[in-house]
């Protein structure tokens, strides 16, 4: 089943941020979420994964959703090195679980930081972390709130090939208000504007 947003209606104090919004997404694929910032675009990926509750209106085909999460921070865990926070949220035994995370630091251009902490790695090299993290959690939607902002365009397009390769039948949303990441990198690409938030435009790339 599809995810779709019906009649949602979002406000804080006397701001609309979502005012009776409804939208049907994608399957599948790399959907880009592009507008201005403050338009929304946040409030609306909260709203989906139940992080924000809406005032009115509702979120259907989420039924075993399996959410992975990546936020405009890291969010790592400073106290423990590149490989222990990938490992944390795996199942299997310790042995296992930081063997599969230092496959997955090398497939995201980390080879040789898996002992650093957060604190030893730069911005960029830690937005990988958390990429790599994402990708250890699973799951069969993909939230992404600009999770690429301290990644050079080839690095972003490396990242997201990974995604489409490990994720090839899930959907993957993208917020972004950088125009060069959405023609980059989106399948199809929500021209957005608000508050309240709006579709002007959906471009679907061939």
């Amino acid at each position: 089943m599809r995810i779709e947003i019906k009649h949602a209606t979002k406000q804080f104090g006397e701001k609309f941020v979502l005012r009776d919004f409804s939208a049907l997404f994608p399957e599948k694929g790399v959907l880009c979420l592009f507008g201005p910032s403050g338009c929304g675009k946040t409030t609306l990926l909260n709203c989906i994964a139940g992080l924000v509750r809406l005032d009115s209106g509702e979120v259907t085909g989420m039924e075993n959703r399996r959410i992975s999460f990546l936020f405009q921070e890291d969010r790592l865990l400073p106290w423990v090195s590149a490989e222990e926070n990938i490992a944390a949220v795996l199942r299997g035994s310790r042995e296992r679980n930081l063997r599969e995370a230092r496959a997955l630091l090398v497939q995201v251009g980390l080879a040789g930081e898996a002992d650093k902490r957060p604190h030893e790695l730069s911005g960029g090299m830690r937005q990988r972390v958390a990429i790599a993290r994402a990708l250890a959690f699973g799951g069969n939607l993909y939230l992404m709130d600009e999770p690429f902002h301290a990644l050079d365009d080839g690095s972003k397009q490396e990242i997201i090939s990974l995604f489409r390769e490990k994720t090839p039948d899930c959907l993957k949303i993208l917020v972004t208000h950088d125009k060069r990441e959405a023609e980059l990198l989106a399948d199809e690409i929500w021209i957005l504007e608000g508050p309240p938030l709006e579709i002007m435009h959906i471009i679907t790339k061939c």
